[in-house]
């Protein structure tokens, strides 16, 4: 072609096959479309679930500020800023999808954005547009001719640019002062900067997502906004309302405590006790010690937070024990000195679980138990709920019913008589949830290979490693979601084995589709205890 003696048929030849390969090179592969699709289903799965997140964090402020005004009442007018600046942002960005798409496709507006059944806005599903390669709708809408120079009006990407910047902003004067990492953090998330193309050439954020791109690319780069906004909303609810408490004490738990004078009380005397909550946090494990013949001992603490403190009762009469208690506080290391007094009297009942504090319904809960002076086999335990077995060396309670347990002993002494110890009272309690795993894969894992994938012969459930007990549970009822053609196709099982039509759907998954087992039930083996509702699978099939 750069010959001067072409004919002009050759010439003209030769220009078609340049405007033929231009048009090649333009083209964007279906299987990158449909990449887009999928990417774009899980970034508005992730800002719902930001949104619902947030909802959780909105309900406990309004607890919080009807509770305590003067502590909360101004927090929560922020987080309702942000809720409304957020939920503004996110609407409109929808708005702006269904515009491009109604453009592309030549849709009505009904047949692109409706209300769900929540009444919330609902854009079509991204993998159900036909004009994913489409070019000019995003172009002319959001950026215009001049991608050096792009649109400012309503409904455009600077127009965007300039909403987000302006809820960046919002959120970081509330805590640009207070938390200069979170600020910066903001900063970071929506800087929004421009960048250099394939080609070199430097370009505004505004051209380079959305000036010339397929609209499976754009409205993708949209949604990841979304995601964004919901996610930074959700970070900065939570952080309001953790400042209003920053400088106090983090507690987790509470439970009931009696501080008694004396643990013995004579005939005719009168029992005095002090009743309060005591609040611990299981992630502040506290440094518990008491002082000793030869200086201060170390106590074991269990995970609730509560030293185990064990005396061997060698003198009889009252006693008094002395000690710290050492924790992280809220502003450096913190001791409280701590004393007890309690009698000692021959005989009583010492018993105590020795998995946990409470005893489980529905399971065998070992138990070591004895009455100091009298031998094992003269000490027969008895319970209000339940039963107390002898099982090898020691003894196993299987209780019925939720609430509380007494436990006491018959214990035969020396010179015959029985005398009925205690009692010693316990909560009882239903096993935490287990949780759902299927091939080996939980729901923190998010992928499965696809050979165990279809090894798997249904769902399973066990307590987590967290939990030191022991309990075989099985899985009663799980529903297996796939999306086929941007349809979600559903299959609910009785039981914990796949059956054929849940069989089905498995064998359809390949490589990077997403696999979803929501509604799983489950409970004890036995039978026994109430059914659980366990969290959902969600994981992508890898090779």
């Amino acid at each position: 072609m750069a010959s001067a003696n072409l004919p002009p048929r050759q010439k003209m030849i030769n220009m078609m096959y340049l405007v033929l390969t231009a048009i090649l090179a333009l083209n964007v592969s279906k299987e990158v479309l449909d990449s887009f699709a999928v990417l774009d289903a899980d970034l508005m799965r992730s800002e719902h679930a930001h949104a619902q997140r947030s909802q959780r964090e909105y309900a406990a402020f309004d607890v919080a500020a009807e509770r305590f005004p003067e502590r909360y009442g101004h927090l929560r007018e922020k987080a309702l800023a942000v809720k409304q600046r957020a939920d503004s942002l996110v609407d409109h960005i929808t708005r702006v999808k269904a515009q491009v798409i109604e453009e592309a496709e030549g849709k009505r507006p009904d047949e692109v954005l409706f209300r769900d059944l929540h009444g919330r806005d609902s854009l079509i599903a991204l993998a159900g547009v036909d004009m994913k390669d489409d070019r000019e709708a995003l172009t002319r809408l959001l950026v215009g001719a001049e991608p050096a120079r792009p649109r400012n009006d309503e409904g455009s990407a600077t127009d965007i640019r300039t909403r987000v910047h302006g809820f960046r902003d919002l959120l970081k004067g509330y805590c640009a002062t207070a938390d200069p990492l979170l600020a910066a953090g903001l900063d970071l998330l929506f800087e929004l900067p421009g960048a250099k193309d394939a080609s070199g050439v430097e370009n505004n954020w505004e051209s380079l997502n959305f000036h010339d791109v397929p609209l499976a690319a754009g409205i993708a780069a949209l949604s990841k906004l979304q995601a964004d906004i919901r996610s930074a909303e959700n970070d900065m609810v939570k952080w309001l309302y953790r400042s209003a408490s920053i400088h106090d004490h983090v507690v987790s738990s509470m439970a009931p405590a009696v501080l008694s004078q004396s643990t013995v009380v004579m005939l005719g005397d009168s029992f005095r006790a002090e009743v309060f909550l005591a609040a611990y946090d299981e992630k502040v494990r506290p440094h518990i010690q008491r002082v000793g013949t030869d200086g201060p001992v170390e106590l074991p603490v269990g995970p609730d937070g509560k030293g185990l403190l064990r005396l061997r009762a060698d003198r009889v009469g009252e006693q008094l024990v002395q000690g710290t208690i050492r924790l992280q506080g809220p502003n450096g290391p913190e001791e409280h000195p701590y004393s007890v007094r309690y009698q000692v009297m021959a005989p009583m009942l010492v018993a105590a679980p020795t998995k946990m504090n409470v005893l489980y319904r529905g399971v065998e809960n070992p138990l070591e138990l004895s009455v100091p002076g009298v031998p094992a086999e003269a000490v027969r335990p008895v319970t209000d709920n339940g039963a107390v077995t002898r099982s090898g060396e020691g003894w196993v309670a299987r209780v019925n019913t939720l609430g509380k347990a007494r436990l006491s002993a018959h214990a035969t002494m020396p010179d015959g008589s029985v005398r009925t110890i205690g009692p010693v009272e316990f909560r009882v309690k239903d096993l935490p949830a287990p949780q759902a795993y299927l091939g080996g894969a939980g729901a923190s894992d998010g992928r499965i290979q696809r050979a165990a994938l279809n090894a798997a012969q249904g769902i399973v459930c066990r307590l987590g490693k967290e939990t030191d007990f022991d309990a075989p549970f099985k899985v009663t009822r799980f529903t297996v979601s796939v999306i086929k053609g941007g349809t979600v196709i559903d299959a609910t099982v009785n039981g914990n084995a796949f059956d054929g039509r849940a069989r089905q759907l498995i064998g359809s998954l390949r490589p990077g589709d997403r696999l979803l087992v929501a509604g799983i039930k489950g409970r004890l083996a036995s039978g026994q205890g109430r059914e659980y509702d366990l969290a959902p699978l969600s994981l992508r099939v890898v090779p």
